[in-house]
């Protein structure tokens, strides 16, 4: 009897055995599976309307800046801004960021997502908590305030588009994945986050070639 106990209790122990080494085989193979598919990537065109657009707002905010020094006199505001627009400026034409972006070849979705992560902390963070979020206090200067609440508003959905650009990549990127993804649905999200973090970049250009407008006009709008 105790024979058969012992027989049994190593017969069990190795049927374990063999199901936790099939059960490991098979998460392996399915994670390396999803991190071959998670190499395949996305062509970016110097066509792209996003990077050629970009491009063109940082040439134009250049050029209002320039044009702002040469106001003789300007106020104080003004030239409080002026510093300010200089830092984002550089923030949004900072190596690593959509300016500097590799064109007319592949990329990964890690330098996408490097893409984004780099726009939370050079413009999100640099650019706008740092310098322009005093427009959402209500002693911003009088020239600003038909302008403040909007730009407010704009910065909060941008944010929204990057954090969700990024969680979706990180998820995908995920090995706790649904192995029904394929690798043309991976580069398709990419593909959208890319363009998403893309017109991340470019909204927040917007704001800062309206302000640099507004200077490079002594304080006038158009």
């Amino acid at each position: 009897m105790k024979s058969f106990i012992r027989n049994y209790l190593k017969i069990l122990a190795l049927t374990i055995t063999a199901l936790v080494f099939v059960l490991t085989s098979f998460y392996f193979i399915m994670n390396y599976y999803h991190s071959e598919e998670l190499k395949r990537q996305i062509y970016i065109s110097e066509n792209d309307i996003n990077y050629k657009n970009y491009k063109e707002k940082l040439a134009s905010i250049n050029t209002n800046l320039i044009k702002f020094r040469n106001i003789k006199n300007p106020s104080n505001d003004d030239r409080k801004m002026y510093d300010r627009l200089v830092t984002c400026y550089n923030s949004l034409d900072s190596f690593g960021t959509l300016s500097k972006m590799n064109v007319n070849t592949y990329h990964s979705s890690k330098e996408i997502h490097d893409l984004g992560s780099k726009f939370e902390s050079y413009v999100l963070n640099n650019c706008w908590a740092t310098n322009l979020s005093f427009l959402k206090q209500d002693d911003v200067p009088e020239k600003y305030k038909a302008v403040a609440p909007f730009i407010s508003n704009y910065v909060n959905t941008i944010s929204s588009q990057i954090d969700n650009s990024l969680s979706e990549i990180e998820n995908n990127g995920s090995y706790f994945y649904s192995t029904n993804i394929s690798s043309a649905t991976i580069r398709n999200y990419l593909t959208s986050d890319y363009s998403m973090i893309a017109r991340s970049y470019n909204d927040f250009a917007s704001i800062v070639l309206e302000l640099s407008l507004m200077i490079s006009n002594g304080g006038n709008n158009g």
